[in-house]
């Protein structure tokens, strides 16, 4: 195996020591937190006011791909304006037709949005156009670009290389276990028929019409009807332990065809089902130890490669597994048999406890993602994982805060919020909702979870931020968490337009839970015991977010860079990534203009007037990208994505996006006070029964017939 192969597990390895290291970080203030020096004689360059609580500012040489900051250098300068109660003062707003209160929203906060009827963000630009309406371009309506971008890339990717890869690494250790099976040695003929199990229900999801060994059936049928069924938790047949068969209901993208359905539950038997290794059945652990040992053998030359073309490039996109796994067990396997291993040296009871007991004191998993009661140790759910989900910065912080880290078993903590996400980034306003909203740190040991999350976080350096494009995604919203002080425009100075950026921030987030769905380890709570256009081009107006839209830059062209280098990005998409750059850096430079008083210029203004056709353009696709991965639901902005299962209640917390909110601003252009029109996120949250995981197609069903719940109470401050 090449050096290069465990330099994954290395960083990991870093990573994870730093989580646990957290008692002994010292405590960082909100201001000061994640404060980066540049070497050398430098100086920091300016940046904008309001406390952007972190920010990288030199080049990052990640596993993958660099990752190259962009230099935001404008320090806002825009002097306070202000609004007549009649708004006389302001022109464009009789061909918007506000209503009472939408005027008394424009003259307190300069901003509001209201609920539209668009499929796709770009259409609201789109209209704009057609009906001589100056745009506001937002930070909403670009996120949600690098998310189809992001979301397509990875489906290609899954249909034309990783599920053909799937099957044929599948029919490989299928054979490889049947060999095992057959070598005659008595103590790995359980553990080898049950692998050959294993992988003939994973082929079985691949390929319903491949043939399979008559010996395991019995084991097959068995799991694939639980699969079929998914009802929630069950007693696996192979594996005898609980498995929350719910898990296997196709979701996010995987609807979209057969090809991605199939891949959609195989994988997600490859990435849950767990080998363990430190339970109270001993003879469960020798017997799954076995198996695992006799996978991590099979796994040789070409089939490790083929493993590794799979594993890798999802590690890219979204992160390394969070158990145990090959490079683990390789590592122990010549630790206690040596260089040379027969499958005779496995009949050795003496050095497989040998074995168990190193593998018992490497890293116990971080997120729970499985039934486990409060009474048992997180320490019993340690095994080995052949394509094992990966662990998330979001399901962790979920997992530190729910019961029984929060709560008691008389009032437990059942459910996470997305705001516990925003907070631990370093958003005040999200932990103000928490508390005078939500009442959520009623709860105990709450605001010391928190706090200590707020410090584990603080610590991390540049490159576990850029470690992949998850954790860069993560990185690129904290843009949207600092409050926005002087020199910015008026209608940015406002808690309606903290919470309005919160909202984006959650939108965006949940949209990165959409296109993960499969390989984010999800985390548990544990069981408790028609405008005319006029003759005029409209001049509109960029949401001045420089620092959003150079983080967003840098992460497109590292998208582009590390698959690129991996012969894994076609020109269709490289061109799209190229574009959606090129955009992002001009809209950066606007706002820099914007924020210090300098006028646009022609051209730039034409960008603003047609950023609903650029958009477009960036986020569809040709015919034979439509047609292998696409259905009628992307047609619709609408997504969805459960994030954290409770096994008290058999529920699921599902994060919605709806369809565009339609925002209208009050900004200055060229000295004029003027009221624009643009896109941006609707966001929801709910708990939803586990047995009925939504899909993008039921949620946008729900939308359509008014099903859908209410948006969350606090986002009232900046919709109507």
């Amino acid at each position: 195996m090449r050096d290069d192969s465990r330099s994954g597990l290395t960083s990991r390895r870093e990573f994870l020591k730093a989580i646990g290291a957290a008692g002994g970080i010292i405590a960082l203030s909100a201001s000061s937190w994640g404060c980066i020096s540049l070497t050398g004689g430098d100086l920091q360059p300016p940046r904008p006011t309001g406390n952007i609580t972190y920010t990288i500012v030199n080049s990052v040489n990640s596993r993958f791909a660099e990752y190259r900051p962009m230099e935001v250098i404008s320090a806002p300068a825009v002097k306070p304006y202000s609004v007549l109660p009649d708004l006389s003062n302001v022109s464009n707003v009789d061909r918007m037709n506000p209503g009472v209160a939408e005027k008394k929203a424009l003259t307190s906060d300069q901003f509001y949005m209201k609920a539209s009827a668009d499929d796709q963000i770009y259409d609201v630009y789109k209209h704009c156009k057609d009906a001589g309406i100056p745009a506001f371009v937002t930070t909403d309506a670009l996120l949600h670009s690098y998310h189809i971008l992001y979301d397509y890339i990875l489906r290609v990717l899954e249909v034309d290389h990783f599920s053909p890869g799937l099957i044929e690494l599948t029919k490989s250790m299928l054979t490889e276990s049947l060999a095992q099976l057959n070598s005659g040695i008595e103590e790995i003929k359980v553990p080898a028929l049950k692998n050959a199990a294993f992988f003939s229900v994973a082929l079985s999801l691949l390929d319903p019409d491949a043939s399979i060994p008559a010996d395991v059936m019995q084991y097959v049928n068995k799991e694939l009807a639980l699969i079929e069924a998914h009802k929630g938790f069950g007693d696996s047949p192979i594996f005898q332990y609980k498995e929350d068969y719910s898990q296997y209901v196709p979701r996010g993208h995987y609807t979209r065809n057969d090809t991605l359905k199939k891949y959609f539950k195989a994988m997600m038997w490859f990435g849950r089902m767990s080998f363990v290794v430190n339970t109270d059945d001993m003879e469960l652990n020798k017997e799954q130890t076995r198996m695992a040992i006799l996978i991590t053998l099979a796994l040789k030359s070409r089939l490790f490669d083929m493993w590794k073309g799979i594993y890798e490039p999802t590690v890219f996109f979204v992160g390394e597994t969070d158990d145990l796994s090959v490079f683990d067990y390789l590592a122990l396997i010549k630790e206690i048999y040596g260089s040379e291993v027969s499958l005779s040296d496995l009949a050795d009871d003496t050095k497989l406890e040998a074995f168990m007991e190193k593998a018992a004191k490497l890293k116990e998993p971080k997120i729970i993602s499985t039934y486990i009661e409060d009474t048992e140790s997180k320490e019993n759910l340690k095994g080995f994982r052949f394509m094992g989900q990966r662990f998330i910065p979001d399901s962790y912080m979920f997992q530190e805060l729910v019961y029984n880290k929060v709560g008691t078993p008389e009032d437990p903590r059942l459910f996470p919020k997305g705001l516990d996400v925003m907070a631990v980034l370093g958003s005040e306003r999200a932990y103000e909702i928490l508390d005078k909203v939500y009442n959520e740190t009623r709860f105990y040991n709450y605001d010391k979870q928190l706090a200590s999350l707020k410090e584990q976080f603080a610590a991390f350096k540049d490159d576990t931020w850029t470690q992949n494009l998850y954790w860069c995604w993560l990185y690129c919203l904290f843009a949207l968490l600092n409050k926005k002080g002087d020199g910015y425009p008026t209608f940015m100075k406002n808690q309606a337009w903290t919470d309005k950026e919160l909202n984006t921030s959650l939108g965006s987030w949940t949209e990165l839970r959409h296109d993960t769905i499969l390989y984010a380890k999800q985390s548990y709570t544990m069981k408790a015991t028609a405008i005319m256009p006029s003759g005029t081009t409209p001049r509109g107006y960029v949401e001045p977010n420089a620092e959003l839209y150079a983080r967003l830059a840098s992460l497109a062209a590292m998208t582009e860079e590390g698959l690129q280098s991996r012969g894994l990005l076609d020109d269709e998409f490289a061109g799209k990534l190229k574009s959606l750059k090129g955009l992002l850096v001009s809209l950066k430079d606007i706002s820099e203009k914007e924020l210090t008083g300098k006028t646009l210029v022609e051209d730039e203004y034409k960008l603003i007037e047609n950023i609903g056709n650029t958009l477009e353009s960036i986020t569809t696709f040709s015919s034979a990208v439509n047609d292998k991965v696409s259905n009628d639901a992307d047609k619709k902005m609408a997504v969805v994505a459960d994030v954290h299962t409770d096994v008290n209640t058999d529920m699921v917390l599902e994060e919605g996006v709806g369809n565009p909110y339609h925002i209208f601003v009050i900004v200055e252009i060229d000295g004029d006070l003027v009221l624009t029109k643009g896109g941006a996120f609707s966001y929801y949250e709910f708990t939803h029964p586990m047995s009925d995981r939504l899909t993008d197609e039921k949620w946008q069903e729900m939308l359509q017939e008014g099903k859908a719940p209410a948006t969350p109470e606090w986002t009232e401050s900046f919709t109507l």
